[in-house]
């Protein structure tokens, strides 16, 4: 067990750090900097194997030279954190320069001198994802058994860190990939409108980001406008894009994702991508101006600005059609963006 000077409180700070962010550098850094303090050693560093599963790379290095170690790899096999990484074992050198495993290479670029070092494996499921290490304790004194224990719990930490972010990224491309089978399922329908989603999607978060909209909500109106006509999938009527004879697409697609964790807060936007301003469009449930989510405010003025551009209508005549309609069919919060992104 960690001796009367460890603090928990430390572990518990990542811990939380790693729940609450997606940034994973930035937890990772974290993890280098409590494993500094609590072994009391000068640096630290924590190294990935790269698909090939060949060569560690630097993730995150502290000290002034950290940039310049990010974009060195060492071989598996060669040097203490190679050794490491082919045998995933910890090892501890008290003086790097009685072992013949020590290269020294690292310390040639870096500018660093390395007297003693302390390395421990980054495993997940008896995997090998990298290494980390601490370097040179701060008052020259040996590294304990205790020193091993901290970096081995901390390590944990960062090889949860890492598989989260990875698990993450894995997630986001799956939904990408499901979300473009979607919607070139029912783009198909009509072929005169191939890419209309991922052209309101490109609009729609534009105009977001000129109202300043970010985080949660701003991800809410891009995943609704990519997805705003996944009504349609489920239409045995029409074999085309008909927003004047299928008015319940906007109801259908609503009903269809609402139960999905990622897509809840989108669904209400989908529901509403063709009421307008005023309240005239459908569904008709009695909402106008602000009641209706902003998020569907700029989907259904971009479905407009659509619908004009697939008949050929120019950019003047648009702009003369939402200028018109302004206050009226149209948020006019959302054309000033639409202008001013459009100069």
């Amino acid at each position: 067990m960690p001796g009367k000077n460890f603090d928990f409180t430390e572990f518990f700070e990542i811990a939380r750090t790693i729940t609450s962010t997606l940034d994973v550098d930035s937890a990772l850094k974290k993890i280098g900097s409590a494993a500094e303090k609590l072994t009391n050693t000068m640096a630290s560093s924590i190294m990935l194997l790269d698909e090939d599963g060949k060569n560690l790379y630097f993730k995150v290095a502290s000290g002034d030279k950290g940039t310049v170690l990010t974009k060195l790899k060492v071989p598996v096999g060669e040097g203490i954190a190679g050794w490491v990484a082919k045998n995933k074992e910890p090892l501890v050198i008290q003086d790097v320069s009685t072992d013949p495993r020590f290269t020294g290479k690292i310390d040639s670029e870096s500018g660093f001198r390395t007297r003693s070092i302390l390395c421990v494996p980054l495993i997940v499921n008896n995997e090998l994802i990298g290494v980390a290490e601490v370097l040179n304790k701060i008052d020259g004194s040996q590294f304990t058994e205790e020193d091993k224990i901290i970096l081995m719990n901390l390590s944990n930490f960062a090889a949860v860190a890492i598989m989260n972010a990875k698990n993450i990224s894995d997630q986001q491309n799956f939904f990408a990939n499901i979300f473009e089978i979607l919607t070139n399922s029912f783009e198909s329908k009509d072929r005169s409108l191939s890419g209309h989603s991922f052209r309101v999607a490109q609009l729609a978060t534009a105009i977001a980001r000129e109202l300043n909209i970010t985080g949660s909500q701003y991800k809410d109106i891009y995943y609704a406008a990519i997805l705003h006509d996944v009504g349609f999938l489920n239409s045995t009527e029409y074999t085309t894009f008909d927003h004047s004879r299928d008015k319940v697409h906007p109801t259908t697609g609503y009903e269809m994702i609402k139960n999905i964790n990622l897509l809840r807060n989108c669904a209400l936007l989908i529901k509403y991508h063709h009421l307008m301003y005023d309240g005239s469009g459908y569904p008709q449930e009695g909402l106008k101006k602000d009641s209706i989510p902003i998020g569907a405010r700029i989907i259904s003025f971009v479905e407009s600005i659509e619908d004009m551009r697939i008949y050929n209508t120019s950019d003047e005549k648009i702009k003369q059609a939402i200028e018109s309609q302004r206050d009226i069919k149209y948020d006019p919060a959302v054309v000033n963006a639409y202008l001013k992104i459009s100069e």
